[in-house]
Order: structure tokens, then C-alpha cells, then sequence
């Protein structure tokens, strides 16, 4: 099946002299990319079975191959030094493809989570302003690849993307992290970089890892007799639906996070016509809602947004909301206000309401977010409701909750005398919309109202079921397995934050799934190539497992052949999750590849912990390398703790020495054990002379 689904791909990066039908090319092999210099490279395609292949390439190398009988290919050829432009021609069956403007240089491969993920329209990094980058960027020989986001339940062979220049405003169109340790790379090599980058905000570890891998680690045996139940049920599903709707049905991979089409800055035509028509514009809405509403059974009564949030939760739900309640008017006199209070405890999302009185659309609102600093506001909201549509007895509120599976807090108020009106319990149904995503189409999977064909029998439909960024092996299937066997030199990978919230305190998964992981990637292309991974950062709401989760990252360097931490202890933004500050990240990583790599006599690591020595009450800490430097706020602690053997710690006063650091404290006479940074916002006070920080430690 997946031969078919290549065949039919539709290449659009290629110069190509005819419409061709069976010679194709994967979209990295498009105009504009670079390839790995003074090397073997691989390159691939697809044409008619059993054909012959000929290329042809500028700098001198001919090579005749032929297909096989799936109409596969493969060819190795030798690049040549940094620089270009060049141009490879491949024909077959009369059917011919240029490549044009090919780069040899420095390939790297940059993947992860949200904090990889980030351009320059959602962070601002404190070292330069995107506004100065954007300005300033004149690098055509700076080229990124930006892999789109797919999730597949099985290993495919091509992916949509293509190759752009950091120049001007296309750099908004960059990884920030990328973009900074290309630039660095490049301003020290003098030659053409290329960043492959392919991340998912929000993704966990084992969607990034291949079924073969998962099925060796035990926590993982069970998830692919699910994987292939929900394959199955997927097309079941898939056919029910296209009974009910006239919109185009085809069946590729799934994307079901709602927040993922909001937050794109050119979402599909397709999806704002089809809910801006269908409901977001419809006056009608509200009597169509309650009209449903005794169609709809199973309400399910709420008292707290703990309870709405466990219940949701427990059903796998994304997507959106319906909610129900009423309140009683004894004289309809005057207006009234509804107060709308979006909590403290929101958590990342999209946030909108839409809010109906008795049928009357009366409010809808997106909670305002500033997306550039991933920064809600929080603001109590008040909208008065006119009398006009109020009645006297009982009256119906209906609010449906779009990408965020809490209610938050409505009162409503007396415009005269501010007294509260009650509202009875909540009740909510997830009956009223679900989403998923099929090419450029945007579906509900149940709806009261969105169908065209109003009398659909839901009790009927298949189990739900989807692929999410955190099914195993989704993200691995989709994105990287169409990148093998690309040359790199090497991966930089900042990812890790959804993995601290897994309730193991030990990480136990992680730490086995990462070697493993990383073992699989270098064996499938074929080369030892470096993995480069940062640290996680400093935020204030990972309940403390932040610590625990940076010390199994580090010790991860003992297991990981041909692996360094990038440490970000001292760039940490407490209250946000993804530190502004992009540029030393990549920088980090940029510097790290110079020493290692390309041979640079540079600092690219902060103070290591070596050993300690207890003298009495005080503790020296070495270090295997000096020149250090303590920042220490004077309105804040050391960032170091001391313990005796109760291992009950308090803050340490220290002195800085040539290559150690004293650590005391009077509340411990007979110290044992020494930590430092060992909290979820602990900041670096600890460096080099180069201004690196020290990763944290513990003795224990």
C-alpha cells in the first residue's frame, strides 16, 4: 500500500521537463537544497518499475541505475567541496528532473518539542531582537528544510516540505535554535549550512521512536496490538463519516490538535470555510443547539473544573465542549451581567467560548493569548445581556469550549445591585464536536447541528480513535523515516518537557527509551553522527521532578556514545516554558559542533562535577576544570544546599577558590551531601570564565 501512496505524490520542489507520471523525487532532493560536502551521499527516487535510471550531475559524476519492480531506486554519489551553485539531471522512460541550485556544506538535522519548534513569530530572544534578525539576514548560503508536521501509523517514504533561504523575513520561517546555531556555524566555517528541522510542540520521546525499538522495552509491548486495533477502526470510522458529509474524505494521516490549525499562520482555506460557514457566522446556532439538546443523552453533571478535566481525560477527548446549566428570573426587569473569569490555573491552549441565552448567540471570545510569549490574559471578562433576551422563570445557558477541557468560571450578576444570580450545576456532554484533520480538512467527528444530514444515528458510529503527537512511533513514521538516508553530520534535539509530567520519578522509560532511540537513527542512516541534546530549563510547575529529569539527561552522556548536554540552567523563564532566549541555545549547540566537530580550540561546556571533600563542617567541591565564577544575587540564595546523613538540606553559604568551592552552613555541623540547582527554578550561579554554567549535581 505505501508504494501506491508514493507513486500517486504529487512533487512540486523540482524543475522537471515534462508532466512526469512515474519519475519522481523525495521533496528534500528539491531546488535550493544542500547536501553534505566531501562525502558519499545517497540519493533516491521513484519511477516505473524495472526502468532505467540515469543522473548526471555538474561537477562530474554519471551514474546509470535501474528500478526495481516496485519502481524503487537508490544511487550513491561522492560530493565535493563546500560551495555551488550546481545541478543534477536524472531522466528515465523519457520523463526527466533538474535540480537546480544544489550547495555542498554542512548538514544538520534539528528535531524536538515546542522549544526546537519556535520561529521568530513566538519567541524574542533577549540577545537580539527578531526584529534586528529579521532586518539583518543576508545568508543565502543558510538554508532550512522545514519538515511538515505528519503522523502515520506505518513507516512512509516522502514528506511535504521545501527548501528556504535565511534571507529577510524568511527567516520567520525558521527554528529559532536552528536558525542561531546554523548562523554561528556559519559565520565560523564560511561555508553553506543546511538545517533539516522537523519538531512537534508538545510531543513525547516514544512518538519519535520506531516500532522496532518500542517493542524492546517492555512499559511498550502493549501498544501495538492498540496501534493496529485503532488502524482498523480508523478506516471504519472514515467510511461512516463520509455517509454524512459531501467534503472530500481521503484517507491519510490524522492530526487532531485543534490548537495546531488555530496557531498556523496560513491555515487551510478549506478549514475557515468550513466553520466560519457552517457555525462560526450562523445565527441560528443556539436554537439549533437546543433543539439537539434532547437528542443528545448521557449529560454528565459537574461541580468542579477537577472533575470536568478528570472526566475528559479519561476519555481521550480533544476537541470541544458542550456545556449546559440554567438560572431562574422571577421578573424579567432589567439586563444583567455575565462575568466570565478564566482562572489561574489555565494550562496551555487554545481558549474560545461561545456563549448562548435561550437559544441567542450573546457572546463569543477567544481569551486573549499572546502567542509571541506564549502568555494568556487573564482578565475577568463582563458582558451585559440584554433584557430582550431574558425571560421570566427559567432560562437556558449553553457555552461550548473550544481546545481546552476546562470550564472556567461564569457568575451571573444583577446589573443594579451586583447581586449573583445562581447557576445550578454544570452539566456536559462531549457529544457536541470532536476533531480531527484529513489532508487539508478539518472534521467534526460528532455534532449536533454540523452535518448536512441532520438525522445521523451517532449511537452507530465506530469507536473513536485517532493518532496524536504521543502515539508511539507516530511522529518517527510520519517525519523521520522519510528523511532516511539522507546525509547529516549531525542532530542537535531539544525535547523533554512532556516527558516530566509521566508520574516516575526515576524516569525509567526515558532513560532506557533515549540510548535505545538514538541507537536506532545512527543504524538506519547508516553513520555514528553526533546527538547534541539541551536540557531542559528552569519552570516553575514541573512539582519538582525537574531535578531528577536534568540528571537522568545528564547521566544519558555516559550511555549515548558520541553525545553532549547543552546545559540552559541559567536562561530558565520560571513562569514560561519556553525561554525567550533562543539565541544561546543555539549558539550552545553551534559551539559545541565547532569544538568537537571541526576541530575548534574553544570553551564549549561549563564547570563539571568531579568529586568533594568534607573537612570538618565545611565541604570543598571540585571541579574538573577552574576558573570558576560565582554570580550570586545577594537578595537570593547560592543555588547550593548542604546536608548531614538526615539528608535534610538547607541553603549553603560558599567561597570561591582556584579550582573548588567551599560550601558550609551553621544549621549543619556535620555535613554529608552537597546539591546545587536542585529545583524547578533554581538559577545558575555557577560558571566558567567563559560564562558557561555548571550543569546541577548531587552527591547522593
Amino acid at each position: 500500500m505505501k508504494y501506491i501512496f508514493i507513486i500517486i505524490f504529487i512533487f512540486t520542489g523540482c524543475s522537471i521537463k515534462t508532466d512526469n507520471i512515474y519519475l519522481k523525487l523525495p521533496s528534500l532532493f528539491s531546488d535550493g537544497v544542500i547536501l553534505q560536502r566531501d562525502t558519499t551521499i545517497s540519493i533516491w527516487g521513484f519511477s516505473k518499475p524495472n526502468s532505467n535510471i540515469n543522473i548526471s550531475t555538474s561537477w562530474g559524476v554519471t551514474l546509470k541505475e535501474k528500478s526495481d519492480s516496485f519502481g524503487n531506486w537508490k544511487v550513491l554519489i561522492n560530493s565535493g567541496k563546500a560551495g555551488g551553485p550546481h545541478e543534477i539531471e536524472i531522466n528515465s522512460v523519457n520523463e526527466e528532473i533538474k535540480i537546480r541550485d544544489i550547495l555542498f556544506g554542512e548538514v544538520w538535522l534539528a528535531a524536538g518539542q515546542s522549544n526546537m519548534e519556535m520561529d521568530f513569530d513566538y519567541c524574542c530572544n533577549t540577545t537580539d531582537s527578531s526584529a534586528y534578525e529579521i532586518n539583518s539576514a543576508n545568508y543565502p548560503n543558510i538554508r532550512m528544510f522545514n519538515v511538515k508536521k505528519n503522523l502515520s501509523y506505518d513507516e512512509i517514504n516522502d514528506l511535504d516540505g521545501s527548501w528556504i533561504s535565511a534571507e529577510g523575513d524568511q527567516i520567520t520561517d525558521f527554528s529559532a535554535v536552528g536558525y542561531f546555531f546554523a548562523k554561528n556555524l556559519h559565520h565560523n566555517l564560511n561555508i553553506p549550512v543546511g538545517i533539516i528541522h522537523a519538531s512537534w510542540g508538545g510531543s513525547r520521546t516514544e512518538a519519535w521512536t520506531s516500532h522496532e525499538v518500542l517493542s524492546k522495552i517492555e512499559e511498550y509491548q502493549d501498544s501495538f496490538d492498540k496501534l493496529k486495533f485503532e488502524s482498523v477502526q480508523n478506516e471504519k470510522l472514515r467510511k461512516f463519516l463520509t455517509r454524512y458529509t459531501s467534503k472530500p474524505m481521503p484517507s491519510t494521516s490524522w492530526d487532531l490538535f485543534l490548537g495546531e490549525f488555530i496557531r498556523n499562520k496560513k491555515p487551510s482555506i478549506n478549514y475557515l470555510d468550513y466553520f466560519i460557514d457552517d457555525w462560526r457566522s450562523s445565527d441560528s446556532l443556539g436554537k439549533e443547539i437546543i433543539k439537539g439538546e434532547k437528542d443528545v443523552q448521557n449529560w454528565l453533571v459537574v461541580k468542579s473544573r477537577d472533575e470536568i478535566e478528570t472526566y475528559i481525560n479519561s476519555k481521550d477527548f480533544i476537541g470541544a465542549i458542550l456545556f449546559k446549566n440554567q438560572f431562574m428570573i422571577e421578573n424579567v426587569e432589567e439586563n444583567i451581567f455575565l462575568e466570565i473569569n478564566p482562572g489561574k490555573d489555565i494550562k496551555w491552549g487554545l481558549l474560545e467560548y461561545d456563549v448562548f441565552i435561550n437559544g441567542f448567540k450573546i457572546f463569543s471570545t477567544l481569551i486573549d493569548i499572546d502567542l509571541k510569549d506564549y502568555k494568556f490574559n487573564k482578565e475577568i471578562r463582563t458582558v451585559e445581556i440584554a433584557k430582550d433576551f431574558l425571560k421570566n422563570g427559567k432560562n437556558k445557558i449553553f457555552v461550548r469550549n473550544i481546545g481546552q477541557p476546562s470550564l472556567g468560571t461564569f457568575h451571573l450578576k444583577s446589573i443594579n445591585n451586583n447581586k449573583t444570580i445562581k447557576l445550578q450545576n454544570w452539566e456536559l456532554n462531549i457529544l457536541g464536536e470532536e476533531f480531527f484533520q484529513i489532508d487539508n480538512y478539518v472534521y467534526p467527528y460528532t455534532s449536533l447541528y454540523s452535518y448536512e444530514d441532520k438525522n445521523i444515528d451517532f449511537s452507530k458510529r465506530p469507536k473513536k480513535t485517532y493518532l496524536t503527537h504521543n502515539t508511539s512511533g507516530s511522529i518517527y513514521n510520519g517525519m523521520l523515516n522519510p528523511l532516511i538516508p539522507f546525509t547529516i553530520k549531525g542532530m542537535i534535539w531539544y525535547q523533554g518537557e512532556s516527558q516530566i509530567g509521566t508520574g516516575d520519578p526515576k524516569f525509567r522509560e526515558y532513560s532506557k527509551l533515549m540510548p535505545l532511540m538514538v541507537e536506532d537513527w545512527r543504524k538506519k542512516w547508516g553513520s555514528n553522527f553526533p546527538f547534541y541534546f539541551a536540557q531542559i530549563a528552569p519552570y516553575f510547575n514541573y512539582q519538582g521532578m525537574l531535578p531528577y529529569f536534568q540528571k537522568v539527561q545528564s547521566n544519558l552522556t555516559k550511555v549515548i556514545p558520541n553525545s553532549e548536554i547543552i546545559v540552559l540552567n541559567d536562561i530558565g523563564e520560571n513562569y514560561d516554558i519556553h525561554p525567550s532566549n533562543k539565541h544561546d541555545v543555539g549558539f550552545r549547540f553551534s559551539q559545541v559542533a565547532l569544538k568537537n566537530n571541526y576541530g575548534f580550540d574553544i570553551t564549549a561546556s561549563g564547570p563539571i562535577y568531579s568529586h568533594i571533600k568534607v573537612k570538618k563542617d565545611k565541604i570543598n567541591i571540585f571541579f574538573t576544570s577552574d576558573k570558576l565564577e560565582l554570580k550570586i544575587d545577594p537578595n537570593s540564595n547560592s543555588s547550593f544546599e548542604i546536608a548531614g546523613k538526615d539528608k535534610n538540606y538547607y541553603n549553603a553559604s560558599v567561597k570561591l577558590f582556584d579550582n573548588y568551592i567551599e560550601a558550609f552552613s551553621d544549621s549543619v555541623l556535620n555535613p554529608s551531601y552537597i546539591r546545587y540547582a536542585w529545583s524547578d527554578t533554581a538559577s545558575a550561579t555557577l560558571f566558567n570564565e567563559d560564562g558557561w554554567p555548571a550543569s546541577l549535581f548531587s552527591n547522593e
